[in-house]
């Protein structure tokens, strides 16, 4: 099969590089700002011209200071530029030349020559005057505006022209991606889990809270599996966020969750859990979206009896989470660390699979024997069938003696057996209650099947 051509944008910040990103791959995916600044990783989407099918990415912003993250986006530039099969180079055309500007243009393109000089943010490309400074580049320029779409069409017929003997992938094979959303607060070691998966440096690591500043979609193919990762922004309250492009992409880290299919969420479990841990953690549980709670630092935990206390306190604090495994991991030394889309793999299978409705009704009677199930009226709660009514979130609704809702205690318990036994591991349940009907062909009261034996059986209590 062909290779797929790499093309990059490359340009000092606020030329319009996410801006041009994002009308070429035809949605909205790297994060658009009026601060400088705003990109620091690097993107990596395709995108598709006449059904040959390109990678796009958009890089960092390059500026010349000595800011730790500074150095590592422009090192990154460099070697991305270097790998790529064409570059664009973009400038803003509402401005001069800048004079670290034309420097940066003159050494990307003694790295690879294959370079598009783009000015953007030209509104009437047909009627434009380049300012003096930009002709001594010795350049044919493209002119556009990639904000309203004008003369991007003539970019795309550039980029055509340059890969007229590129033939396309016409094999390509569409497999089905899972989409893992790593979410966390600030710090906790979200880019350093992606980068031990990678084995790569291709998110920034950093010391300082709030480094990754929007939702970068990464590729990984393991065992045949592909999996997308999303690293997001830290999240915290937006009251303790100062910085204007941190609270967009904590905005944007908080959308992001509405569009995975697993949420990994990354706890520092050589530490208690803080407010801030508490309000990510009510934001999953709104999401409705499988979880994995991976415990992060166990290295830094050297007395593990403490490390056992710790994870007690973790576990108890985070009970609404009575689906989700708790994995030890340690991004530092790679515990535990491809456990993770091993566990995201059987979850996201189990959520294809389509379960039997019959099932359910057979195991159902012995756990509700276990011991009383109460409504919030004190009422017992008998049920007469169940209907499994979707798997995305998982629903089960209850055909009952009442329609009360149960109290959070039973509810609780209720839902951690029936994840038991449909060994639902990582998927949250939902219930809906509805007084019993009568009942029709297509209805099956479990009282008629013969009971499941339980994988787990309890002693009843008195």
């Amino acid at each position: 099969m062909a290779k797929i051509p790499l093309i990059t944008i490359v340009g000092i910040p606020n030329t319009g590089k996410s801006t041009l990103f994002n009308r070429l791959i035809g949605q909205r995916k790297a994060l658009v700002h009026s601060e400088p600044g705003m990109t620091r990783d690097i993107y990596k989407k395709t995108f598709e011209i006449n059904n040959k099918e390109f990678y796009l990415q958009d890089s960092g912003g390059f500026y010349p200071d000595k800011h730790i993250i500074t150095e590592e986006i422009n090192k990154r530039i460099f070697r991305e530029v270097k790998k790529s099969d064409l570059v664009i180079f973009l400038f803003d055309g509402k401005r001069e030349l800048l004079g670290f500007e034309k420097d940066l243009f003159i050494e990307i393109k003694k790295i690879n020559p294959a370079i598009i000089p783009v000015i953007n943010k030209v509104d009437n490309p047909p009627k434009y005057i380049l300012p003096n400074s930009y002709y001594e580049l010795k350049q044919d320029f493209l002119f556009i505006s990639a904000e309203h779409n004008d003369e991007v069409e003539t970019l795309i017929d550039a980029i055509e022209k340059h890969f007229e003997h590129y033939i396309g992938t016409p094999d390509k094979a569409s497999s089905i991606q899972t989409r893992i959303s790593i979410i966390g607060k600030p710090n906790v070691g979200k880019s350093s889990i992606i980068n031990k998966i990678l084995n790569d440096d291709f998110v920034i690591v950093s010391p300082l809270a709030g480094t990754t500043r929007d939702s970068v979609d990464l590729e990984v193919k393991r065992m045949n599996k592909t999996f997308v990762l999303v690293d997001n922004a830290g999240i915290r309250k937006m009251q303790k966020v100062k910085e204007g492009t941190e609270s967009a992409a904590v905005i944007r880290a908080e959308k992001d969750i509405q569009y995975a299919d697993i949420i990994i969420f990354v706890v520092d479990i050589s530490k208690r859990l803080d407010q801030n841990d508490m309000l990510i953690a009510q934001k999953l549980l709104k999401a409705a979206k499988p979880v994995i709670i991976a415990c992060n630092k166990w290295d830094l935990v050297e007395d593990k009896e403490r490390g056992e206390f710790l994870l007690k306190e973790t576990r108890k604090k985070l009970n609404s989470f009575y689906f989700a495994p708790f994995i030890l991991i340690s991004a530092l030394t790679g515990k535990n660390i491809f456990h993770l889309l091993d566990r995201a793999e059987e979850i996201h299978n189990k959520l294809n699979v389509k379960m039997k409705t019959s099932h359910l009704n057979r195991i159902l009677p012995s756990i509700l024997q276990e011991r009383k199930i109460l409504t919030e009226a004190n009422r017992v709660f008998k049920s007469k069938y169940v209907s499994i009514e979707s798997l995305k979130p998982f629903f089960i609704q209850f055909f009952a003696n009442t329609g009360e809702i149960l109290k959070p205690s039973s509810e609780l318990y209720l839902k951690k057996r029936i994840v038991e036994e449909l060994g639902l591991e990582g998927i949250p349940v939902f219930f809906k209650i509805s007084a019993k009907k009568e009942r029709n062909e297509k209805q099956i009261s479990y009282e008629k099947l013969p009971k499941a034996p339980l994988h787990r059986q309890r002693k009843k209590k008195n």
